[in-house]
């Protein structure tokens, strides 16, 4: 006796599986991609915070404008090496700039010593061509700032 499988499909529903993975999987590889591109950006800008952060304590520790760049420059590509973030050229770009800062006690004119602040912005350009599929372009400027009160007993008075 010959046994016959019982059909679940309905007539004309062949290849439908087919033709739906089709329409949803570039959706779904796009979303990937995304996550990937968000996860990846997201721990660049940490690290960025983090090395403006450190570029900026160490140019508050100097004497004058001079050292604190170079201080400065030394502790954001320090923590972007050892953070393994890759900018283009090589290490990030850092400004700093001395500035007044807000609080009632501060001499007016103080530029770089005590009662003022320093102010640093590091700037790397991450490469993101892998993820152009997305729509990204091939490269993201990451930009941070940070601000410390440059330390009364390291600088000049």
């Amino acid at each position: 006796m010959t046994r016959t499988r019982p059909s679940h499909r309905a007539p004309g529903d062949r290849g439908l599986i087919t033709t739906e993975l089709v329409i949803v999987l570039p959706i779904l590889v796009s979303f990937l991609f995304l996550l990937v591109l968000a996860g990846r950006l997201t721990d660049a800008r940490s690290d960025m915070v983090g090395a403006a952060n450190d570029a900026a304590r160490a140019a508050s520790l100097q004497s004058n404008l001079t050292d604190a760049q170079d201080q400065a420059e030394a502790a954001a590509a320090d923590t972007v090496a050892g953070e393994n973030l890759e900018c283009i050229g090589g290490a990030p770009t850092v400004v700093v700039k001395a500035v007044e800062s807000l609080s009632e006690d501060t001499p007016s004119g103080s530029g770089f010593g005590r009662g003022a602040d320093v102010q640093v912005t590091v700037t790397c350009q991450v490469n993101t061509s892998d993820l152009t599929f997305v729509g990204v372009g091939t490269t993201v400027t990451l930009t941070e700032m940070a601000w410390e009160p440059i330390d009364p007993y390291r600088s000049q008075p």
